[in-house]
């Protein structure tokens, strides 16, 4: 933690509350169309129940705050992280002089902005653009502890820093920055802490994405419910509730996207790129391959060089 900073935060929570009330104001909020905005929590102000269409996110830089949502109390300490979803009413106790809390508002667009727009994204993005209408089992919110994750601390102070001046470009910086934070929270879905079974489904099923990203060659169904200890029936239906595609139609776009990626930054045989990737059967991997890009393994290839 530098000094610098510590000591900018806790005057800049002297003095904002009237931004404060715009970002939390559902009117406001809706009306200023940004993509990304932060500010510091004000001091010794409690923040009332509100509702916008924001995606929050807290990060506790020093002390400690209670949040309330659901009629949950939640604690945040130094170095956590809570993802409140948008439509989610929202309260937060005072904070005390050493309470250092900066808050993130990220519009759904941001989700859709061309730099996220990775088909990965089409996933993460499920948890923060899902309708607020209640009516899955999307969690409301995400308490992450951030203690041991190095990176994501990295990529929010680095966020922060931009609030001390108004630096060019510090926006699309910001928006790149926070898309790579989100993706690392993501890959890192045991540190959430549990607080209802709408939170429990919602790790089942981050934690089933992120090892089929990690294990996309040999991964299946019944070793993943074998881990999560857990029926097959009920994790697929999981599954499918959370990200529209079924647990096989993912792992074969993740071995897709993945094929395509080798094709166009190796020189692998394309042979060699199939069985790399979970693939046994070549004639098979072709048809796939054909129906999600148009082209053939080769002439994908080609075409990628052409393009350089």
């Amino acid at each position: 933690m530098k000094k610098e900073l510590l000591e900018y935060l806790k005057s800049a929570s002297e003095g904002n509350n009237d931004v404060w009330k715009s970002l939390v104001d559902e009117e406001a909020a809706m009306g200023q169309r940004k993509l990304m905005d932060m500010c510091c929590q004000p001091h010794k102000i409690p923040i009332p129940d509100h509702c916008h269409n924001y995606i929050e996110l807290v990060y506790m830089y020093s002390g400690s705050t209670v949040h309330v949502i659901n009629e949950t109390n939640i604690l945040l300490e130094t170095n956590d992280l809570l993802l409140i979803r948008q439509g989610t009413r929202h309260a937060v106790e005072p904070a005390g002089r050493d309470d250092i809390a900066v808050h993130f508002f990220l519009l759904p667009e941001f989700f859709f902005h061309l730099e996220l727009m990775v088909e990965e994204g089409g996933v993460l993005r499920h948890f923060f653009t899902g309708s607020p209408s209640g009516k899955h089992s999307v969690s409301d919110y995400l308490h992450f502890h951030l203690q041991d994750m190095m990176p994501a601390k990295n990529l929010l102070e680095n966020m922060i820093w931009s609030l001390i001046g108004d630096k060019k470009g510090r926006e699309e910086i910001n928006q790149a920055t926070m898309g790579i934070l989100i993706m690392e929270l993501f890959h890192n879905a045991d540190k959430a802490e549990l607080h209802d079974m709408a939170q429990y489904e919602e790790k089942i099923a981050m934690t089933a994405y992120q090892y089929l990203e990690n294990n996309y060659p040999t991964a299946t169904l019944e070793e993943f419910s074998t881990q999560a200890m857990q029926p097959s029936y009920y994790i697929s239906r999981l599954f499918k509730r959370h990200y529209q595609v079924t647990f096989t139609e993912c792992l074969q776009l993740i071995r897709m996207m993945r094929a395509a990626n080798f094709l166009t930054s190796t020189s692998k045989p394309v042979e060699e790129i199939i069985a790399e990737v979970g693939y046994e059967n070549n004639s098979y991997f072709h048809r796939l391959f054909k129906e999600r890009y148009g082209l053939t393994p080769k002439q994908y290839r080609d075409t990628t060089k052409n393009q350089f």
